[in-house]
């Protein structure tokens, strides 16, 4: 009994020395000896890509069925005697279009556009009315050849305006603020009177062309609403006009389908425009019809 008490008492000696000598149980230095797993880095949860914004800038490429062709009035500075009145007739061939879209500010909500787009023609309308275009009299009953380009260049801050904050929104309003640049170019001829001398023997003139154009604002909305991961609607509309002036308008809806990088477009659009009628003659058309586009954004990255 006494060998078994003198052995206890000098094992908790040598236990209680042992613990003094390194500060620590021996359970708890045992246990210290195994490495807790490294810790794991929380996933990055990376926000899938928007279709407004957050995308990077995107480039697009339209093609526009059009109706619908000019018309020329008698301007107020018209002093010749003559009207320039002409109805061009005919139908425009498909235009072409391309935009350039760049998104900005902080969280990338708004864009700057940048567009472009052209619609050509050819007709062979009869003049009803002596009249004088761009300087050549033309005779009534005249058969003429008309050759048109119109052009126009736009400018568009696209401000989102609702909602704010925009949060998970599917839908979203902006406030559109442009700048348009308008042109057409018009050449009229009479090809059946080429050879046609006057009482003098001298030639008659039987082409004239001239351009008209105008640099304007416009104002508008724009909307889309995202109907799933990969379609959406899109619309928008702007427009300026000043009485006895120029006028301008334009309205545009789509439906979008986004696949990988690209996304297809197709909708209706219109676009209507006068040029001013202080001069000696004015121009004026409006154009309905469908297009479709194919937008591409080369810095997505689908999730």
């Amino acid at each position: 009994m006494g060998n078994a008490l003198k052995m206890a008492v000098g094992t908790l000696g040598a236990c209680l020395l042992y613990v003094y000598a390194t500060g620590q149980p021996i359970a708890a230095q045992q246990q210290s000896t195994t490495q807790p797993p490294a810790p794991t880095a929380p996933p990055v949860i990376t926000p899938a890509g928007q279709f407004n914004g957050g995308d990077g800038w995107s480039l697009t490429v339209q093609e526009w069925l059009g109706v619908g062709h000019p018309t020329m009035g008698t301007g107020h500075t018209n002093s010749g005697g003559e009207p320039s009145n002409l109805d061009y007739g005919g139908k425009p061939r498909p235009g072409q279009g391309a935009v350039l879209t760049v998104p900005i500010g902080k969280q990338q909500h708004h864009a700057i556009h940048v567009s472009y787009f052209r619609i050509q023609g050819v007709s062979n309308p009869t003049e009803p009315v002596a009249s004088i275009i761009y300087g050549t009299n033309y005779l009534a009953g005249d058969y003429m050849a008309v050759h048109y380009t119109m052009q126009n260049v736009k400018m568009s801050l696209d401000y989102l305006s609702w909602p704010f904050p925009i949060g998970d929104s599917k839908f979203h309003v902006k406030t559109l603020y442009e700048v348009n640049y308008t042109t057409v170019l018009t050449s009229v001829d009479a090809p059946l009177r080429h050879g046609d001398t006057d009482a003098s023997g001298n030639l008659i003139t039987t082409n004239g062309q001239g351009t008209n154009w105008f640099i304007y604002p416009s104002f508008g909305l724009g909307a889309d609403y995202k109907i799933s991961q990969k379609l959406r609607f899109e619309a928008r509309a702007s427009g300026f006009i000043f009485p006895h002036r120029s006028t301008i308008y334009d309205a545009e809806a789509s439906l979008d389908y986004r696949f990988g990088k690209f996304e297809l477009q197709g909708g209706l659009k219109t676009f209507h425009f006068k040029t001013s009628p202080t001069h000696s003659e004015f121009v004026e058309a409006t154009y309905p019809g469908i297009y479709v586009g194919l937008r591409w954004y080369p810095e997505y990255r689908s999730h």
